[in-house]
C-alpha cells in the first residue's frame, strides 16, 4: 500500500496533490521531465517570459518553492537536477494548471486551427498561429533538453500538438489533480519499463 505524506503548503491546492513516499529519485526525475514538457508547451503557446512566470508564482504564493527553477528557465534542465523534490513538482503543477486555465480560450482556438488544417488536408505549419507555437516549442525544447537530442522535426511537431490537447484537459477546474495523477501514473509505468521518454504525460 502507498503511504501518504502531507507537507506544509504555501498554496491550499498543494494539499490536494497526494504524495507517495515510495517515489525513487529516478521517478522524481522522470516526473520532472514531463513537467518540463508541459511547461514548454504552455510557455511556447502564450509566449510568456521568465518575468511573467515569476509573477504568476508570486501571485500563487509559490515563489519560495519554485524560485530556483524559474530563475533557470528555460536553460538546460541539468542545472537544477540536484534540487528536484516533490514539493517543487507539486508547486509547478499548480502553476501550470493556473496558466492553462488562464489561457483556455487560446488553447481551444489553436486546437480549432489544428482541426481545420486536418479537415482541409493541410500541414499545421500552414496556420500562422500553429507555426509560431511549433517553432517556439522546438526552440525551447532544444534549449531545455539540449540541441543534440535525436528527435526529428516531425516527432517534436507531433509532441507539441498532442500537448495542446493535454493542456486543454488540464485547464479544467480540477486540472491540477488530473495532471498530477497522470504524472504519477506515468512514473509508475516508467518504473515498470512500460513508458518511453517520448510519451506524453496524459497518455
Amino acid at each position: 500500500m502507498l503511504s501518504i505524506q502531507m507537507m506544509p503548503a504555501s498554496n491550499p491546492k498543494l494539499d490536494e496533490l497526494l504524495i507517495t513516499s515510495q517515489l525513487a529519485p529516478s521517478h522524481l526525475y522522470e516526473i520532472a521531465r514531463e513537467v518540463d514538457l508541459v511547461a514548454i508547451a504552455i510557455m511556447a503557446m502564450t509566449q510568456l517570459d521568465r518575468v511573467a512566470l515569476q509573477q504568476v508564482a508570486r501571485d500563487l504564493e509559490l515563489d519560495s518553492i519554485v524560485s530556483g527553477w524559474v530563475e533557470n528557465w528555460p536553460s538546460n534542465r541539468n542545472t537544477y537536477r540536484s534540487s528536484i523534490d516533490i514539493q517543487l513538482l507539486r508547486a509547478l503543477v499548480i502553476i501550470l494548471h493556473h496558466l492553462a486555465r488562464e489561457h483556455h480560450s487560446l488553447l481551444r482556438r489553436n486546437i480549432s486551427y489544428w482541426q481545420k488544417t486536418n479537415q482541409y488536408h493541410q500541414l499545421p505549419l500552414q496556420s500562422p498561429s500553429l507555426a509560431d507555437y511549433i517553432g517556439n516549442f522546438i526552440t525551447m525544447y532544444q534549449t531545455r533538453f539540449g540541441a543534440d537530442n535525436r528527435e526529428s522535426f516531425e516527432t517534436l511537431t507531433e509532441t507539441a500538438l498532442n500537448l495542446l490537447i493535454d493542456l486543454l484537459f488540464y485547464s479544467s477546474p480540477n486540472g491540477h489533480q488530473r495532471l498530477w495523477n497522470a504524472l504519477l501514473q506515468r512514473a509508475a509505468r516508467f518504473a515498470r519499463g512500460e513508458a518511453s521518454p517520448t510519451d506524453n504525460p496524459a497518455t
